[in-house]
């Protein structure tokens, strides 16, 4: 049992996320910000490979994220909400760590070639963090 002075789960659940939609979107405006400092879309050489490598690698770790949300189990009647963070927080780690990683990707992206059309893997992340926020999880 834990002591009476620890945080729970849950409460870490959130902070977790917290952390990691912030650093995202903090990313984001950094890259924003940075942009103007990159090269003109026009100087770089064809980038076909960029988009394909992109949508690849975005749709894999969505794909995954996808399953591994599906594959976990839903809260049971007679335990709570802390109870199914203790037993799932790893897990859903990792799915969020799914949705940040092309999230990243994609707005790196965008501060190398200033192409809008690489922000749309960030986009598409930030509607699966807010998909599968904390409290959506555990209403399954």
């Amino acid at each position: 049992m834990e002591p009476a002075s620890a945080v729970s789960a849950s409460i870490r659940a959130r902070i977790i996320y917290g952390a990691l939609v912030v650093g995202i979107l903090t990313f984001g405006a950094l890259a924003w910000a940075l942009s103007e400092y990159s090269l003109p879309a026009g100087a770089l050489p064809d980038r076909r490979v960029l988009y394909v490598a992109l949508a690849l690698v975005s749709a894999t770790a969505f794909g995954a994220a996808m399953f591994s949300v599906a594959r976990l189990p839903s809260p049971s009647r007679g335990t709570t909400v802390d109870d199914w963070w203790q037993l799932n927080l790893g897990r859903v780690v990792i799915v969020w760590a799914l949705v940040e990683a092309p999230t990243l990707l994609g707005v790196l992206a965008y501060v190398f070639t200033r192409d809008f059309r690489t922000l749309l893997a960030p986009f598409i992340g930030l509607l699966f963090f807010a998909s599968y926020r904390p409290s959506r999880l555990t209403e399954r």
